[in-house]
């Protein structure tokens, strides 16, 4: 009986030396399964200084003008809404001033006091050709005269400064676009109030073709961006398309609360699709050159449970889960940090149907 128990025992270990528990991370594939699949190899590639950073776009400042009140008054009418395209000289707005109508009434009288001098040089001028004026008489008319008619012009000059009508006197101020472009900010309405002293601009018109953006760079990112860098730009509006700009300044100011430092972007907008506040990703291509990188066709990751992993080829018809540490995904390819050697095969097509096929 002692002698069965024991050959018992050791038919067991043997048996279980024959059939170890399978690993859940290998996966074993038939001939019809890999016809299904596609493998590429682990190698060394060049790989760009790239830095991913997100911001905002916003208008040209090089090319905005702002319009400010140049009198108070109450807005009678507003013609252009925010995102109107308008020309140079065209109305925005017209305001009823009190000033305008004071400098208005001041023109009438330098006018009339410019007919009574033109008349008073005619006059003197006949009779001094009669001998009753003497010729100190004339040209103290004609001074009189010279001094009037500059009266009416810096007048006139300064109802055209202010957007007023010199033919008639209608107390009006009205508001004129200073440049073709977009309004990108408006503020004012019908039937506002508006004082001449008020810092907030009215209006402001800006030029789209060209755009900027403004993105955040973290302090310890700062070595990696240089002015002159070349930006590839995504929005949401426009996912499948990029934007080309360059970096033209990096401000010298850190936020205290974000701790980021301001990059500026320029960018073409002939197209107009580029509107101000919308949400961008800069991928800022640095100047640094390239540098040789283990890496990987991007398709040939599988996220599992908060990581990356890929399955590698153990021989031709096995595979094994790794996980791997990420460098930089950069489109259809994918930087490795740690996980995989050079040489080695992963699977790429059908790698995610591979990794839980073992499971």
């Amino acid at each position: 009986m002692a002698a069965a128990i024991v050959l018992g025992a050791c038919q067991k270990k043997k048996s279980a030396t024959e059939e170890p528990p399978s690993d859940p991370n290998i996966v074993h594939l038939t001939r019809q399964q890999l016809k299904s699949i596609g493998t590429d190899t682990v190698k060394y590639t060049n790989g760009e200084n790239m830095l991913t950073l997100t911001g905002k776009v916003s208008f040209d400042e090089d090319k905005v003008s702002k319009v400010y009140p140049m009198a108070s008054g109450n807005v009678v009418h507003v013609y252009v809404s925010l995102g109107d395209h308008v020309n140079k000289g065209q109305l925005l707005a017209v305001m009823r001033s009190s000033e305008i109508n004071d400098v208005q009434n001041q023109y009438d009288v330098a006018l009339a006091n410019q007919k009574i001098a033109k008349k008073n040089v005619d006059n003197a001028e006949q009779l001094f050709k009669s001998n009753y004026y003497s010729e100190n008489q004339v040209l103290s008319a004609r001074n009189d005269y010279k001094k009037a008619e500059s009266d009416v012009n810096k007048l006139k000059q300064q109802l055209q400064i202010l957007g007023a009508n010199s033919d008639k006197n209608d107390a009006e101020y009205r508001i004129a676009a200073p440049t073709d472009g977009y309004i990108v900010e408006k503020n004012i309405t019908d039937n506002m109030q508006v004082r001449s002293d008020n810092a907030t601009n009215l209006f402001t018109v800006s030029y789209l073709n060209t755009v900027w953006v403004l993105a955040d760079v973290y302090e310890s990112d700062l070595s990696s961006v240089h002015i002159g860098d070349s930006v590839d730009i995504t929005t949401v509006a426009y996912p499948d398309k990029i934007f080309k700009g360059t970096v033209q300044r990096i401000s010298s100011l850190l936020d205290p609360t974000t701790k980021t430092l301001k990059l500026r972007i320029v960018l073409d907008n002939k197209d107009n699709l580029l509107k101000p506040e919308m949400f961008a990703i800069a991928n800022v291509h640095g100047a640094n050159g390239s540098t040789k990188k283990l890496s990987i066709p991007t398709k040939a990751l599988v996220f599992d449970n908060s990581h990356y992993t890929v399955m590698v080829a153990v021989n031709d018809t096995t595979f094994k889960k790794r996980p791997v540490d990420i460098f930089r995904i950069e489109g259809d390819r994918t930087y490795i940090l740690k996980g995989l050697v050079a040489g080695e095969r992963v699977v790429t097509d059908g790698s995610l149907l591979v990794s839980y096929s073992g499971e």
